[in-house]
């Protein structure tokens, strides 16, 4: 097996079945508890507890995805006035009942993920904020079918069979049952696609460029948050008799959100213990509402400010500290030096028989009236290498934005082999062949190597054959630094891995901005060997360098750019002896400095 290839599988179905065992543990307590004691305390905290968990991890699968969402109110009110609408004019049936309060709740917020996903931070959390209050007002409005201020009730609690679940023990049960469902859906979602939610979470931009798509995976969280809140709606209205407003105000989402910081987002217990343990302080302190919430703020300002990772990662933390560390459960392979060979380059219009891959005609791009780029044409043809160069500001970084499809341009055609890809986002882009790297280091600095090419290889639509990738890993010093975690490399090795990375999923067109910057003179023939993998491999590249030893050592063609424009284009050589590009780059007329 390669030494860059995880075994993930087997990790997820553990994670999979440690959610299923507690699942099953929680459901045997569920139905022996009553049977052990008759608590009227516990048959009725018990629910209410569920409701907050359930209401949680709405929040917590949303900050998996890096947004903070306050919508959880809005999606429990739907789901609870569906629970009380079907039981009274459709069925009791307790199952029926739960597929509805889910699935309505997450097809209600398909609709609303189409518009409000879009936004991110302080917008997201104000509009989400936001839907909750129209979501009361809609109901308050609605007397004829929501029952308006007076809200619905009367209605039949869930049933199934014989068995009423409106009280006591078969309320326990039963919301037990339904906080289950919850939590396997939570847990089956973020097991998944865990890797596409982390790599959103840490560095989006990175994960696009290799072809995952954010808004996608963005989506899936919020529907599937959509729901569980609807289920949590199912659970109070069916605990306490009816559905009115008022057990959905917009300000209960504080709370929901308080779980999850507390609780911690690292797993799925950090929600289940958040909610658990604000529950409990809300009970204890019921009678002195003042005091509790002065300890609640006490308690987030604590967690905030010396336990960010919640009270389970301190839990973690501890359990860290107490294990001894360990080897990688796997042997590192052996490897050997393996000869590359470097393209030498060739002259300008080597391949008039070839197509260029990538054709791009009268590009430009303008940010509130000022061009960045403008009346930029340039082609690249598979296994090519196209130089672009000029001074700072000249819109080299722009331009390659643009091409890898994280700025939409303002006017101008881009097509690759042929067809039209102008305005596609990054991750559709990767898809369909563009990869790109980054001027300063990007890398998923909080894991490690391996789990950074596990990472690119899970976003990608296609991936390097193993045994290159080996031999590619081991000709860039990284081969042993595997198990590291990338935020520790140095910065060569960190620069290094950005450029495998983008070369590893096998792209046609590789867009390099700057490779070379910050490295040191000993470790830029990596760079020469990344673009002769690329070249061996008939992949056309645009190459953004400041250095022009290697833009004369391997670019067939240079395009010399100046305040957007082009300025000059042909062989090396003979461009950068070119008085004007001199000038340009600069400010000077002597040829020597262009060296």
């Amino acid at each position: 097996m390669s030494s860059a290839e995880l075994t993930t599988r087997p990790r997820q179905l553990g994670r999979l079945a440690g959610a299923e065992v507690v699942a099953l543990a929680l459901l045997l307590l569920a139905f022996t508890l009553p049977k052990i004691t008759a608590d009227p305390f516990l048959l009725f905290f018990t629910p209410t507890v569920i409701v907050a968990v359930l209401a949680t991890l709405h929040v917590w699968i949303l900050l998996r995805v890096d947004l903070l969402s306050f919508a959880s109110p809005s999606f429990m009110a739907i789901g609870g006035y569906c629970a009380a609408l079907t039981a009274t004019h459709l069925t009791d049936n307790a199952i029926a009942l739960v597929v509805l309060c889910f699935a309505i709740p997450a097809v209600v917020a398909l609709p609303i993920g189409a518009l409000v996903l879009r936004l991110r931070g302080t917008y997201f959390a104000l509009v989400t904020f936001v839907l909750a209050q129209v979501t009361v007002l809609v109901i308050q409005m609605s007397p004829a079918w929501l029952g308006g201020n007076s809200g619905i009730s009367g209605f039949p609690a869930a049933q199934l069979g014989t068995e009423t679940f409106g009280a006591r023990g078969p309320l326990l049960r039963y919301s037990v049952i339904i906080g289950i469902v919850g939590v396997l859906v939570v847990a089956a979602v973020t097991i998944r696609w865990r890797r596409h939610f982390a790599g959103i979470k840490e560095n989006e931009p990175l994960a696009a460029s290799f072809g995952l798509l954010p808004w996608w995976h963005k989506t899936l969280a919020f529907v599937a948050g959509a729901g569980v809140a609807g289920l949590a709606g199912l659970v109070l209205v069916n605990q306490i008799g009816n559905a009115h407003p008022e057990s959905f105000s917009p300000f209960s989402a504080v709370n929901h959100v308080a779980g999850a910081v507390v609780g911690g987002a690292g797993s799925i217990l950090g929600p289940i213990v958040g909610a658990t343990v604000l529950s409990w302080l809300t009970h204890t302190f019921a009678e002195e509402a003042q005091y509790a919430q002065l300890l609640l703020g006490g308690v987030m300002v604590l967690v905030v400010l010396f336990a960010r990772d919640g009270l389970t990662g301190l839990v973690a933390a501890a359990a860290r500290m107490l294990t001894p560390a360990t080897a990688h459960e796997r042997p590192m392979p052996t490897h050997h030096p393996v000869a590359v060979t470097i393209a030498q380059p060739t002259p300008a219009g080597a391949h008039p028989d070839r197509p260029p891959v990538l054709d791009v005609e009268g590009i430009a791009k303008s940010f509130g009236g000022v061009a960045a780029v403008s009346g930029i044409s340039l082609g690249v043809a598979p296994g090519e290498v196209l130089g672009v160069i000029g001074p700072n500001g000249a819109g080299k970084t722009t331009l390659v934005s643009m091409l890898a499809g994280q700025l939409t341009p303002t006017a101008g055609t881009v097509r690759l082999a042929g067809h039209r890809v102008t305005g596609m986002s990054s991750g559709r882009l990767a898809r369909q062949g563009i990869a790109r790297s980054y001027q300063h280091v990007s890398v998923f600095a909080t894991v490690t190597v391996r789990e950074n090419l596990a990472r690119a290889r899970a976003y990608s639509s296609r991936w390097m054959d193993a045994a290159d990738l080996d031999r590619l890993l081991a000709r860039m010093g990284l081969a042993e630094r595997l198990d590291d975690r990338a935020g520790d490399l140095p910065y060569g090795l960190q620069k290094t891995l950005g450029l495998v990375m983008a070369l590893a999923i096998e792209p046609r067109v590789l867009l390099l901005d700057e490779p070379a910057a910050g490295l040191e003179s000993s470790e830029r023939h990596r760079v020469d060997e990344i673009v002769a993998w690329a070249v061996a491999r008939n992949c056309a590249v645009l190459l953004v360098e400041h250095d022009m030893d290697l833009v004369r050592r391997i670019c067939d063609r240079v395009l010399v750019m100046d305040t957007g424009r082009p300025l000059a284009a042909g062989v090396p050589d003979e461009v950068l002896a070119d008085p004007a590009v001199i000038s340009a780059y600069l400010g000077t007329d002597e040829p020597e400095v262009v060296r």
